[in-house]
């Protein structure tokens, strides 16, 4: 017995020691590393900057072009837009909308402090409405002052988040709102690729660009979009996920673009009437109403009337599922595409290549 009570008293005080001497653990990191909004925001604004693009227009006046040299009266307008931005690295990237710097025959950028610099148009992107910029630092804004932000991941996101957005609506430079995330993967009729953020955060014009913080200070979104019949903020904004501008970037670097392939097809969705006048054999798909000349589409054979039901075994319900299939792929990579050719089933496999220009196709082109 004695020698039991001797023995427990040792396990008892080892274990003491034991529990004395190991490191005690770390409490869990808190996912935000500011103590109070107000701190936040006074780092992540310094990587917030105002872009002001300034777009030239020339005009003709039919019959008065001598007239106007003659007199010396300019035939060109120039047209500043505002926007914002936001500084994602320590070379002087940052990112905007397309729409705030498209045709822009300079750029400049404002940051936080008022220094300005000519920023270059690096790449852009009008499907994803995103632009790369870049500012070459000097010794008025030495590399060291640039302040970038943290992208975050805006699939962790979720409905009624906190966030924030730092902008310059009506060119109020630095203007902080605050909100929540209203809903996620929201469509709104501008796109193939919408899918956007909704926030109640207050979005005015001049914040297009602009980041759209979490708690933890980091870029979550791009506000890009409101839903207002007045211009003005109503309680409906959009923003463009950063997880969708992250997957663009590399490609904005290396080719000032994204490569996107195409079919080079006119077509639009089967819709009852179109079934029912035509006889179609198939209540859904996408019908295939115009091919461009020497476009993979007519390479591989296809032809006007053509059904297209899938894409790689993805359905093709609408033209926008084609554009989102397609986006998913490189130029030069193979896909298998099913379509009915009347009342019959068939496969086939086509070559994919760059869409051209824009500029030079018909609109709605595939």
């Amino acid at each position: 017995m004695l020698s039991k009570l001797i023995l427990f008293i040792t396990l008892t005080l080892i274990s003491q020691h034991a529990s004395l001497g190991s490191t005690p653990q770390k409490p869990h990191a808190s996912k935000t590393c500011y103590d109070t909004l107000p701190d936040m925001v006074e780092r992540i604004a310094l990587g917030v900057v105002n872009i002001s693009s300034t777009t030239v227009f020339n005009y003709t006046v039919y019959g008065l072009d001598e007239f106007f040299r003659f007199y010396g009266i300019p035939q060109e307008r120039k047209q500043t837009a505002l926007g914002s931005g936001f500084i994602i690295d320590q070379d002087g990237f940052l990112l905007t909308n397309h729409h705030v710097i498209d045709e822009a025959a300079e750029v400049m950028v404002i940051f936080a402090d008022k220094r300005q610099l000519k920023a270059k148009i690096v790449g852009k992107d009008q499907k994803t409405d995103l632009a790369l910029l870049q500012v070459r630092t000097t010794d008025t804004l030495p590399r060291s002052e640039l302040k970038p932000v943290a992208l975050g991941n805006s699939d962790a996101v979720r409905i009624a988040e906190s966030v924030v957005a730092v902008g310059n609506p009506f060119g109020l430079q630095n203007t902080v709102t605050r909100g929540i995330i209203s809903a996620k993967n929201r469509s709104i009729g501008l796109g193939p690729f919408d899918n956007f953020l909704q926030t109640d955060a207050s979005i005015n014009p001049g914040n297009s660009g602009g980041p759209l913080f979490n708690t933890a200070g980091e870029v979550i979104g791009i506000n890009s979009a409101i839903h207002s019949k007045t211009g003005q903020n109503s309680g409906l904004s959009f923003a463009i996920p950063v997880n969708e501008a992250k997957e663009v970037l590399a490609d904005l670097k290396k080719y000032g673009r994204v490569p996107r392939p195409w079919l080079g097809i006119l077509a639009e969705r089967i819709s009852p009437q179109l079934q029912t006048y035509y006889n179609l054999p198939t209540a859904q798909g996408v019908l295939v109403y115009r091919l461009i000349e020497s476009g993979p589409a007519d390479t591989a054979g296809f032809q006007p009337g053509d059904i297209l039901v899938s894409i790689d075994g993805k359905t093709t319900l609408e033209s926008y599922d084609v554009e989102r299939l397609l986006a998913k792929h490189k130029p030069l990579e193979t896909i298998s595409i099913q379509f009915f050719r009347g009342s019959r089933l068939q496969e086939k496999k086509i070559k994919l290549t760059e869409l051209p220009r824009l500029n030079r196709l018909p609109r709605g082109v595939l």
